[in-house]
Parts: C-alpha cells; sequence; structure tokens
C-alpha cells in the first residue's frame, strides 16, 4: 500500500463491536472503553504513546458510530477498504497495552481475533433489512381473515445528542448516552382470508428502525393454532367424518363439518372406512377440505333391527372376509413330514 495513502480505521473493531450492533450496544462499548482509556486514567509513561493513540481512535470511532448519517456513510464508502484493512493487527497491539501477558494474554488475542473473523463475515453480508413477528392465529380466522395490532420498535436517534461531543453525549436526560429514544408504534394489521399455515406476509417499510435509522420491512409469521378436530397439511384441512352403517351401505347426502359451517357432501353406496373425499376450495389458500369416512358399528339394536339383520345375514351373497387370509397363512406353513 502507498504510505501517502492514507488508512482506513476500522471503528467497529476499535470498539469491539460487529456492523450490525444497535446504539446500545455501540454506546455501552465506548462507555467501557472510555473508562479505561480515558484522559482520567493514570498508567506508566511507557504506555504514554499508546494511551493517547488508543483514546483518539476510541473517540473517532464513537464520533461517527454514533451518530446514525455518519454511520450510513462510513459504512458506505468504506466497504471494501475496511475488508482490507490492516488496523486489527495494530489495534490489537494497542488495546492489549497495559502489561498484560501470559494465559490473560492469550484468551484475549483469541477473543480479538473472533472478533476479526466475525466482522469480516459480517463485511460480506449485506444488512438485515426486515424485521421478523410472529403472528398467532385461529383456524377460523385464518379461513375468514382477520385484524391484529402488534406493536413495532420505532425507537429514533436522539436529537439531543446529534452533533455533541461524546461526554457530553453521555450527560443527556433524554436518552442517558444511548444515543436513541425507545419507542413502540402500535401496527393494525390485516390478514387476509384463506391465509396458509406458516406464510409470511411482508409488508414494506413497517418494521422498525434499524441501526442505521432506515425502516425496515415488516415480516408476519403466520402460525396457525392447532385444532381440535380438523389438521393441516400445507392448504389442505383434514378431519374424520362419522357416518353409521346405513349411510355407508347405501350412499346418500350427509352434512359434514368445516372450520367455517356445515356443508352438505354426497357419499357414494358400500362406501369403506378410511375413504377420502376430496372437498375442492374449502381449504387455505385454494387448498382443499380432506374428509376421511370413519363407520360408526352401532351401540345397540332393537328386536326388529336384529330380526332384520339376521334376515339380511342369511340373504347375503357377501363372502366370508377371512377366508383369504386363511388361505394365505396355510400356503405359508410348512408342510409336515409323513
Amino acid at each position: 500500500m502507498d504510505s501517502k495513502t492514507p488508512q482506513v480505521k476500522d471503528f467497529y473493531y476499535i470498539l469491539g463491536v460487529s456492523p450490525d450492533a444497535t446504539q446500545e450496544e455501540i454506546a455501552e462499548a465506548y462507555q467501557e472503553l472510555n473508562d479505561k482509556y480515558g484522559p482520567h486514567v493514570t498508567l506508566k509513561q511507557e504506555d504514554a504513546d499508546a494511551h493517547m493513540t488508543a483514546y483518539k481512535d476510541i473517540t473517532d470511532a464513537w464520533n461517527v458510530l454514533s451518530v446514525p448519517e455518519k454511520r450510513r456513510e462510513y459504512d458506505k464508502a468504506n466497504l471494501t477498504l475496511l475488508q482490507k484493512s490492516h488496523l486489527r493487527s495494530l489495534w490489537g497491539r494497542v488495546a492489549g497495552m497495559g502489561g498484560q501477558t501470559g494465559e490473560h494474554g492469550k484468551q484475549q488475542q483469541q477473543q480479538q481475533q473472533q472478533q476479526q473473523q466475525h466482522h469480516q463475515q459480517q463485511q460480506s453480508q449485506s444488512h438485515q433489512t426486515e424485521s421478523k413477528v410472529p403472528v398467532e392465529i385461529t383456524l377460523y380466522e385464518a379461513m375468514k381473515g382477520t385484524r391484529r395490532q402488534i406493536r413495532i420498535d420505532d425507537s429514533q436517534p436522539c436529537q439531543m445528542c446529534t452533533g455533541k461531543k461524546p461526554v457530553e453525549k453521555l450527560k443527556c436526560v433524554m436518552c442517558k448516552g444511548v444515543g436513541i429514544l425507545r419507542h413502540e408504534r402500535p401496527e393494525d394489521i390485516d390478514i387476509p382470508p384463506g391465509t396458509p399455515d406458516r406464510s409470511q406476509m411482508r409488508l414494506h417499510g413497517k418494521g422498525k428502525i434499524d441501526s442505521r435509522g432506515v425502516k425496515r420491512d415488516l415480516v408476519l409469521e403466520i402460525q396457525i393454532q392447532p385444532h381440535s378436530f380438523f389438521s393441516i397439511a400445507g392448504n389442505d384441512i383434514g378431519c374424520t367424518v362419522p357416518v353409521n352403517i346405513y349411510e355407508s351401505v347405501l350412499g346418500g347426502e350427509i352434512d359434514i363439518p368445516t372450520p367455517t359451517g356445515k356443508v352438505v357432501m354426497k357419499i357414494q353406496p358400500l362406501t369403506q372406512r378410511g375413504r377420502v373425499y376430496r372437498l375442492k376450495g374449502l381449504g387455505l389458500g385454494g387448498g382443499d377440505l380432506l374428509a376421511t369416512i370413519e363407520i360408526n358399528v352401532p351401540q345397540q339394536l332393537n328386536t326388529e333391527e336384529v330380526m332384520l339383520f339376521r334376515k339380511l345375514k342369511d340373504v347375503s351373497s357377501q363372502p366370508n372376509p377371512r377366508t383369504e387370509i386363511h388361505a394365505k397363512l396355510k400356503e405359508s406353513r410348512p408342510t409336515p413330514p409323513t
């Protein structure tokens, strides 16, 4: 690198925070370093130069990163240069001053290396641009649509601190030196009918303000509460529909439940247990309702019903349903020795 080319200072690494750190994290890091390297701290004479260099870097980093507008300009201008900067190794020697050697020095070096790796990974990625909020609704609400009010973190930079010196910012009665003012904003959200489970709704510019003062997109992660009767598989809704033995044999029209009320469904004669009927468009988001048939055998019969069933048995042409099973089992048995 040309010696005349000014070297970019990695302000995030100087303060010991990641590039996506919040304003609170930056303020806390600065206050901790200010307590350690501020003008009020007395060090050995041989450390004086390193002390002054460290505190100047800390102050420069704070003056830029504590102001969202300056921070955005710094990130935009220095993203590529920061990735190539050799300042980390230089700063490691400055920050490690004070005679820290032995095992503690090794631990600090390892921490610095971990911070450097994390910083490089963060530099290669774009900053998060969305706020994800889980929203739980009932199956009925998913079918019919509903409205929810959620609270968004709408914190703003503290205007009282803008342009002030670091020491003055720490004395701010509005934000207590944090640099931002906490505020939650209620947001009414309309969830449309037919919203599937685990789907996402993106609302542009409705999310919280990030550390750079930019409003993120709001992403709602829809979760449908489990239902005691209906099951959900993707956009389809499933249920088990009981029918009596006469309906299963003769067929006909039966009323079945749906998440929004009863509908009439036609079943075929001789409908077997476990048969699934698909009702188009009665699921979520264009999905279907899948009705699985369950046959209820009578628990009690009166005298006339018993007589009719006996008569049906006598005239029935139905074979023994276990004949085939017995035949297969017999074939699988070994032939006894003669």
